[in-house]
């Protein structure tokens, strides 16, 4: 297959100081997938253009090799990716017939990690927590089987205010485990912006942290959480995480119609089991919702964004897979909220085998904290804003 190149583009490019190469091509993912689809379809594919070209020629079988590329798991397999004609205008469905979960395809990746290995590494201001496979595991099928208990259904909203920590992980993934929809709000947020982003979704649970720590000081939660429940009247509980250690919180005065506020230690006793039991994965139509995202709310109400699940998992795989050479036992770390997309960016990355670094840090500049966490947990990857980029 021939280049497309523009008759300038060798001379633009000329005009430009070429800033890094690649030393060894052919060991990237990106060309084992190459090779496998000039393979399989008998093409020759000269430079990374043509293979582009090929994919938004050949939609269908793309997104079909993506699938087994990656490795997504699922109970029963597509009988269609997608059609080859199909408009982009109604929305047409991916991977047909098809039946998975979203956190299965991240707690048990295709390269099976020895449950002992490290998955996740939470660093807060004072305080570092590793998170062993078996331990992510234990903690995601506790929640989602208190969740269950609770009586919280297919398609209801989970959502949480929450930092950026193993406990906000805990909680998104045990809400799609059972097929529930999951949104979170930076801990940061007033009462008011808070309101207009979840009184649209109706959440039937709200997860909070009982205070949170940021540039060295303790910040309340309590009296945001209060004003933010009595509002969300479907609330069946709000579950509050221990996330400063030792920091009182009463609950007396967080008063919710249909249930009540209490400790993530009570909560997840709800359920009757008193050991690590295998997780109870739903298995849902591939485009399923499992995240709501919010517009920025600059020309009205925040406007709700929602994600499905293949849609989430297989984009993401193809990126972080094929794109960015992903390999087993990288580190990755995004300076992020629960609230900006970023932070739902990240997770798909754990289905290769990588080791997430959560921070509820206030700065990448100050000791103990963002470039100086970089250095120890020795970083493959790490995800910033421009503002902290500039000198």
């Amino acid at each position: 297959m021939a280049s497309n190149q523009g008759p300038h583009q060798d001379d633009h490019m000329a005009s430009h100081k070429l800033l890094w190469k690649h030393t060894d091509p052919t060991s990237t993912r990106v060309f084992q997938f190459k090779s496998l689809i000039e393979t399989k379809y008998n093409l020759r594919l000269q430079e990374y253009e043509d293979l582009r070209l090929w994919s938004i020629a050949n939609i269908g079988k793309f997104w079909e090799e993506v699938w087994h590329f990656t490795g997504v798991r699922a109970s029963c397999s597509f009988t269609n990716a997608i059609g080859e004609n199909a408009a982009m205008f109604p929305r047409p469905m991916f991977f047909k017939g098809a039946r998975l979960n979203f956190a299965e395809n991240l707690l048990f990746p295709r390269c099976s990690p020895d449950e002992n290995s490290i998955a996740v590494i939470s660093v807060g201001e004072d305080s570092r927590e590793n998170v062993t496979w078996k331990q992510l595991r234990g903690r995601v099928g506790h929640c989602s089987a208190a969740l269950r208990a609770l009586g919280v259904q297919e398609g209801d909203r989970v959502a949480g205010y929450v930092a950026n920590h193993t406990n906000a992980l805990v909680a998104m993934l045990s809400a799609t485990t059972i097929g529930a929809v999951w949104t979170a709000v930076s801990p940061d947020t007033g009462v008011h912006a808070v309101l207009d982003r979840l009184q649209q979704i109706e959440p039937v649970v709200l997860f909070a942290d009982n205070a949170v720590k940021y540039n060295g000081k303790i910040h309340e939660v309590h009296d945001k959480l209060r004003d933010v429940a009595k509002e969300l009247r479907q609330l069946k509980a709000v579950v509050v995480f221990t996330t400063i250690k030792d920091h009182r919180f009463s609950f007396d005065d967080i008063s919710i119609s249909c249930g009540k506020a209490l400790p993530y230690e009570e909560f997840i006793s709800l359920h009757n089991e008193t050991h690590d039991s295998e997780i109870e994965f739903l298995q849902l139509q591939p485009d399923h919702p499992i995240y709501i995202l919010y517009s920025s709310g600059t020309t009205g109400k925040p406007k709700c964004i929602v994600h499905g699940a293949i849609g989430t998992l297989i984009q993401h795989k193809k990126e972080h897979d094929i794109q960015c050479n992903i390999q087993p036992g990288d580190r990755l770390f995004y300076f992020t909220t629960c609230m900006w997309m970023m932070w739902h960016v990240r997770f798909p990355r754990s289905d290769f085998h990588s080791k997430n670094l959560l921070s509820t840090n206030s700065s990448l500049t100050s000791p103990s904290s963002g470039w100086y966490l970089a250095w120890p947990v020795e970083l493959q990857l790490f995800y910033t804003t421009a503002l902290h980029l500039d000198p």
